[in-house]
């Protein structure tokens, strides 16, 4: 088991054919690896309680939110996970949220998905080389092309119910 400081949490929302990112302000958090056979991850936040009511309808549905974490700090790589509410607490200024968390995206195709997008936009050979460089060391949030396409495949799983 291996635990991280939670630096950022984002819902990632549907709208339409494009997923929007709607980042949570969080007070603390951990990120927990469980390294078990289910690949499960823990995410605790503490954070505003105006977010209390949307965490709350989320576990009564039995809903999953797609969320995007940055672990330690915001130097590291995004994140994107499928979640569900497990616990709620109210603490004296802030709630705490726990969320069981699976990877939703892996980094092999986050890599793949820069690189698409860099062809599209017309770089080739050794130009292509140098922005891809820059895109990875850069990368603070995952290619829309990307989110927009794991949303996409999550929903028609139909094994989430996504809120």
């Amino acid at each position: 088991m291996k635990t991280f400081k939670l630096y950022s949490l984002s819902l990632l929302e549907g709208k339409g054919e494009c997923v929007d990112q709607r980042l949570i302000p969080i007070h603390d958090g951990l990120i927990i690896n469980m390294e078990n056979s289910n690949q499960t991850w823990y995410i605790e936040a503490v954070i505003s309680k105006d977010y209390c009511e949307y965490f709350k309808e989320i576990k009564e549905n039995k809903g999953h939110i797609l969320v995007d974490v940055i672990i330690t700090s915001k130097d590291n790589h995004p994140a994107a996970m499928i979640t569900n509410v497990q616990t709620i607490t109210e603490l004296s200024e802030h709630i705490s949220v726990l969320l069981e968390a699976k990877l939703a995206l892996k980094r092999d195709v986050i890599i793949e998905d820069v690189l698409k997008d860099l062809v599209k936009e017309g770089y080739s050979e050794e130009q292509l080389l140098t922005e891809f460089r820059n895109k990875m060391e850069n990368l603070a949030a995952h290619p829309q092309s990307a989110l927009n396409t794991i949303y996409r495949s999550i929903k028609e799983s139909g094994e989430y119910n996504l809120q």
